[in-house]
């Protein structure tokens, strides 16, 4: 548990870098209107895409804090530590499905933007199916096992991998105009708030 528990600290670690912008930022010259484009989509609202970005990455980052504080308390307990691991799955689930939507009723925060928003949609998507899956898996294993924490360790993927929203976090934290919708997101303060207390900031 303590190279898990490294890695989700160095993931969250990057969602904090992203998120720590203070409120006395200087704001943006981006316009509140969409810039008119070509393309018959219109732009979708930055600050409500970053939003919807950080909703379905916040659960999925205090969870896997979550998971080490839970298999730690109960490392004698393996019947709780399956009710607790089916509830945060449970959870993950529902909380990146519904990322995936409103990412998807938000649109793309531009034409520029369009392939990473697609990368993003997937993501999400997969990671709910995913966390589903996961938890179904669960289920079936006997929580009196001798090895029951060594089949859990067994299970998932990559499609909800804290990693993997590490990456996405530093790709817009390379540019200017994601970090400064995502300072603006109430759902971004709200993400580095829960994450900096996890980690003790």
């Amino acid at each position: 548990m303590n190279a898990r528990l490294s890695l989700v600290t160095a993931c969250a670690g990057a969602a904090l870098a992203l998120t720590g912008c203070s409120g006395g930022a200087a704001p943006s010259t981006q316009s509140a209107a969409p810039t008119t484009t070509t393309t018959t989509q219109p732009a979708g609202d930055p600050v409500k895409w970053a939003g919807a970005f950080c909703s379905g990455t916040t659960p999925v980052l205090t969870g896997a804090f979550e998971l080490v504080t839970l298999a730690a308390a109960n490392a004698d307990n393996p019947a709780a530590l399956k009710e607790g691991m089916l509830k945060l799955l449970d959870t993950g689930s529902k909380s990146l499905a519904a990322a995936e939507q409103k990412l998807k009723e938000v649109g793309a925060p531009g034409p520029d933007a369009k392939a990473l928003h697609d990368e993003l949609v997937k993501m999400f998507g997969d990671g709910a199916k995913e966390y589903v899956t996961v938890a179904e898996q669960v289920r079936k294993i006997d929580a009196n096992a001798p090895d029951f924490l060594g089949q859990v360790e067994k299970l998932g993927g990559e499609s909800a991998d804290p990693t993997r929203l590490s990456e996405q976090i530093k790709q817009l934290d390379a540019d200017p105009k994601y970090k400064d919708a995502i300072a603006k997101a109430p759902e971004c303060t709200e993400m580095r708030q829960k994450l900096g207390k996890l980690i003790g900031q």
